[in-house]
């Protein structure tokens, strides 16, 4: 296939979605009939908004209404608890399955961060559950150090993506989850799918709620360029490492606020 017929190609997928990106476009992927006969179609747009977009938005995926409300209710009654129900989950630890995070102060903006936010892990479940709060019963521009990232997000509108250069809101629509690329993706694809550059701006009258599930390798994994992907015309950016190097690297550039640079460590000597 030619360049001009690749790039045909991909303006007819763009545009069986909707408008362009300059138009606000946002790539919303039907999932109806992944299992069946439209599953190389669904591959394909998956494939393009990663390459095009690094997010995309999901609709029928399996997950009801009812329990993505319920999900977003229990996320928002737990941060209304009182301070030191929440404040059990502190902890100085970076290897502790949970842990909550409060606010901080930006040192480089010299600004504070009022967030909250409680990272705990999810799978295996009967490994972990026994962990999560008993309670309640039922920023900077940044990428994710995932492979992908799912994000459900409630009504308040906050969330916003680089695209082109300028940044672009993406908007709630109902029943729908955001799946984005991480860096771990960036380097299996060679860097063909990028990681998405993202940011939340805080409204100061109405608070916001979001759900994000961060899907990681396991700590021995060998995480590197997929080897269909290199050839003499498209060599390694990154060398092959272990996901316990990056997420050690990871906390490294956390400290020292250099997160946009913590895949260089990763880069290949011939890239």
């Amino acid at each position: 296939m030619s360049a001009m017929e690749s790039q045909l190609a991909d303006d007819e997928l763009a545009a069986s979605w909707g408008a362009d990106i300059s138009d606000g476009f946002i790539p919303l992927i039907d999932m109806e009939g992944l299992q069946g006969p439209r599953r190389s179609e669904i591959v394909q747009q998956i494939g393009h908004a990663c390459q095009h977009y690094s997010f995309f938005l999901v609709k029928n995926h399996g997950i009801s209404e009812t329990n993505m409300n319920n999900i977003l209710g229990t996320t928002s009654e737990f941060f209304k608890l009182p301070e030191q129900e929440k404040l059990k989950f502190c902890t100085n630890d970076p290897n502790k399955s949970i842990k909550l995070f409060m606010g901080f102060k930006d040192e480089i903006q010299n600004v504070f961060i009022a967030r909250e936010a409680l990272r705990f892990s999810t799978y295996p479940l009967e490994d972990y559950v026994n962990e999560w709060p008993a309670n309640p019963p039922s920023l900077r521009p940044h990428t994710d150090p995932t492979i992908i990232t799912i994000l459900l997000q409630d009504n308040v509108p906050g969330f916003k993506v680089l695209n082109n250069g300028k940044w672009v809101d993406v908007g709630h629509i109902p029943n729908t989850l955001v799946v984005h690329v991480g860096d771990l993706l960036q380097v299996i694809s060679n860097y063909r799918y990028k990681s998405l550059h993202h940011q939340v701006f805080l409204n100061c009258e109405r608070e916001r709620v979001s759900v994000a599930s961060y899907c990681y390798p396991s700590s021995n994994t060998i995480v590197g360029p997929a080897m269909e992907l290199i050839d003499n015309d498209h060599p390694a950016i990154y060398r092959n490492f272990t996901y316990t190097e990056f997420y050690e690297e990871m906390w490294r550039a956390v400290v020292q606020h250099a997160t946009d640079k913590r895949l260089d460590t990763f880069k290949s000597s011939v890239a």
